[in-house]
């Protein structure tokens, strides 16, 4: 987004290596079986078209008019 950041870690949140949270995976067959719902796009090249797309919806201010940055559930 051409935007320089620090990112700041607490170190009290980090998991340490190899916990399980490391080896966990998701699936969306669940979506598909109750939804119908399936992925466009898949892989490494897939998860790079998503977020390129991603980042030129954010780069459009009359999409942030509409974006909810601060809700929580």
């Amino acid at each position: 987004m051409g935007v320089s950041i620090e990112i700041a870690a607490d170190n009290d949140r980090l998991r340490p290596m190899g916990s399980e949270v490391e080896r966990l995976w998701a699936s969306n067959e669940k979506a598909l079986k109750l939804l119908g719902w399936a992925p466009v796009y898949g892989g490494q090249n897939g998860f790079e078209r998503g977020l390129s797309q991603t980042i030129e919806w954010f780069c459009v201010p009359d999409n942030l008019s509409t974006y909810k940055s601060g809700y929580t559930i």
